[in-house]
């Protein structure tokens, strides 16, 4: 956790200075080309880690054996989707810096496809991931510091981010497939990533839903009230990303944990779960009424007066993200059951009812309408999930 908290340190410093050089249009632009890779990165996982993780964790096979499968899987395909990314992009009416940033979004789509969490999460590892993220966010954050300057060029920052993110992919894969003894592109490993694909569709299916319920404010912020809005809104999800990924980062830690107490003992696995879920929820409301108090001047002291009407959004952002490990752990708990349907029933709902609202609601009470529709979703999928994980669990005794 020491590493996670040194690297999201580096890296909102980072990413405020940035914010402040590139101005709400810039951000705007670049935040939304970053969340659309991630989200087509996440459409392209098709739920192999969680699936991965399960089997290691059990000891139904070892990481080594089926990471050429899933390298390969998601190379073919992130290379598939970059390419045609990159022809809807020349065929579009873009034009300049702004056409060259969702140019590059391809390749950033193509590195995000080659997440490595996976292989230290299911060998326990974790503490040696969060170093090489912390690499990646210092070399992106030391390049903002030292060379970005007040109006900066579209796109600057996810320059930095992709060739920093590329270096560290690159170097985990390379220690990591000597480590383990596998050569990482495999055309013959292939037809087990088919195996994992049938088993982990309906996994691949909740991640994709509620990366949507979790990140689509960004996308239509950006397209139904503007690049400006997108801008402004965009300048919250940064700080929210950092703390998210500090906490995503919670829930990969305890997820092979879950495993292994679920299979010891199923009392005690139900009431940690419990425990956990409404300890975070409890932390979170304590977060979200300091930031309440304190986030009017906090906010134009780091981002500046131009972004000073997105003060608001942060707390309700951030109190979803503590309600994300509540429903973190009771997914991996319903996974951890072998009831893999039951998240996807709890999410999907959830996603397409906010998906509708923002339509509605966007266009009326403009950025608000983003934060309260992610927090609500955020809420009533935590409802929906701890509901059906003590239904779930009572029926297994």
């Amino acid at each position: 956790m020491l590493w996670q908290v040194l690297g999201k340190l580096f890296q909102v410093v980072g990413m405020v200075y940035a914010t402040r050089c590139l101005g709400p249009d810039n951000v705007g632009v670049s935040r939304t080309v970053i969340t659309l890779a991630m989200t087509l990165q996440l459409c392209l996982a098709f739920g192999l880690d969680a699936v991965a993780v399960r089997h290691v964790a059990k000891g139904l096979a070892k990481a080594g054996d089926m990471a050429p499968a899933i390298f390969t899987f998601r190379f073919a395909l992130g290379l598939l989707a970059a390419v045609l990314w990159g022809l809807a992009v020349s065929f579009s009416g873009l034009e300049g810096g702004e056409k060259w940033t969702w140019l590059v979004g391809a390749l950033f789509l193509l590195v995000c496809c080659m997440d490595y969490s996976w292989l230290f999460q299911a060998t326990e590892q974790m503490p040696r991931a969060s170093r090489f993220q912390l690499a990646s966010s210092v070399m992106a954050s030391l390049w903002f510091v030292l060379f970005f300057e007040k109006g900066q060029a579209v796109g600057s920052d996810l320059y930095v981010l992709l060739s920093a993110n590329a270096v560290v992919v690159g170097v985990v894969w390379w220690r990591m497939s000597r480590e383990l003894g596998f050569h990482c592109f495999s055309p013959a490993r292939l037809a087990g990533a088919g195996k994992l694909l049938r088993e982990a569709w309906l996994i691949w299916l909740f991640n994709l839903g509620y990366y949507l319920l979790a990140n689509m404010a960004q996308v239509m912020t950006y397209f139904i009230i503007g690049k400006n809005s997108g801008g402004l809104f965009g300048s919250a999800q940064y700080l929210v990303l950092a703390l998210q990924m500090f906490l995503h980062y919670f829930g990969i830690l305890m997820a092979p944990r879950l495993m292994v107490w679920h299979k010891a003992n199923l009392a005690l696995f139900r009431r940690r779960v419990l425990m956990i879920a409404g300890g975070a929820s409890m932390l979170g409301v304590i977060v979200f009424g300091v930031l309440w108090l304190v986030v009017d001047w906090l906010y134009p002291l780091l981002f500046g007066e131009a972004f000073a009407s997105a003060a608001g959004l942060l707390p309700w952002l951030v109190l979803g993200k503590f309600f994300a490990v509540g429903t973190a752990m009771f997914t991996w708990g319903l996974w951890a059951e072998n009831r893999d349907k039951l998240p996807v029933l709890c999410c999907l709902p959830c996603c397409l009812v906010s998906g509708v609202l923002y339509f509605v609601l966007l266009p009326k009470y403009g950025n608000a309408a983003s934060a309260w529709l992610t927090l609500g979703a955020e809420t009533a999928l935590l409802i929906a999930s701890a509901i059906a994980f003590i239904l779930a669990v009572r029926r297994s005794k």
